[in-house]
């Protein structure tokens, strides 16, 4: 992967003219980690900003027990970790890569420079946080309000809107985590997610092939939320 072609790609990072960017891969570096590897544990102290290159990972939370919730799924240009560096206080969740996963790491100091030097940078941040804030008081609001079948209905339209693909018969989402993984993100049983799946599929909402789901009418789709 050529590293400069890739980050002129990633919008926190559109701005930067070649000179910056060459700056910038001075103070980066790539690291690998294999499917299921801890990146980060929870309440660890935080050194690093993760910016994902290739793969995608989980954001979770464990209980005592061992259950798993499912905070957020990120992938390639998406970054993490910056929390920590910004409030100083130790990681609030644990991360996870779902696939063999390549990110690019910049520690602390080099990272806190670089919001000095391009604030920018600051702003675009700033309004991904903003965004994943909604996104999680929207989650919240899911575990809180909705049955099974509203909160399934409301992770799929939230993929649809994020990275559906409009197609001819309908809306085309890559479904690329497990049907346990999907039960995670909203508080439900592996069982019990596959079983709300088979009865949107006999209504004629979406049909399931492998890892893809074509929503063939999303109207019929945000009925369940309400």
């Amino acid at each position: 992967m050529d590293l400069k072609e890739f980050l002129k790609r990633v919008p926190i990072f559109s701005d930067f003219s070649e000179e910056e960017l060459n700056k910038l891969l001075e103070i980066a570096k790539k690291k690998d980690f294999k499917k299921d590897t801890v990146i980060f544990q929870k309440d660890e102290t935080g050194n690093f900003f993760f910016l994902i290159c290739s793969g995608k990972i989980k954001v979770i939370l464990e209980t005592e027990e061992g259950k798993e919730g499912i905070l957020s799924i990120l992938y390639p240009t998406e970054f993490f970790g910056e929390m920590s560096l910004l409030d100083g206080e130790p990681r609030s969740a644990t991360v996870v890569a779902l696939e063999d996963t390549t990110v690019m790491i910049i520690n602390r100091e080099d990272f806190l420079n670089l919001l000095y030097n391009h604030p920018q940078i600051a702003l675009k941040i700033l309004r991904t946080l903003s965004l994943r804030l909604r996104k999680a008081n929207r989650q919240i609001e899911t575990l809180m309000f909705l049955d099974a079948p509203g909160r399934i209905a409301r992770v799929i339209i939230d993929i649809a809107m994020e990275r559906g693909h409009p197609i001819k018969n309908g809306i085309l989402i890559d479904l690329d985590f497990t049907r346990q993984e999907l039960g995670n993100i909203v508080g439900i049983s592996r069982e019990t997610a596959i079983r709300v799946l088979k009865s949107f599929e006999d209504e004629g909402i979406i049909d399931i092939k492998k890892n893809h789901i074509l929503i063939r009418d999303i109207s019929k789709l945000r009925e369940k939320i309400y």
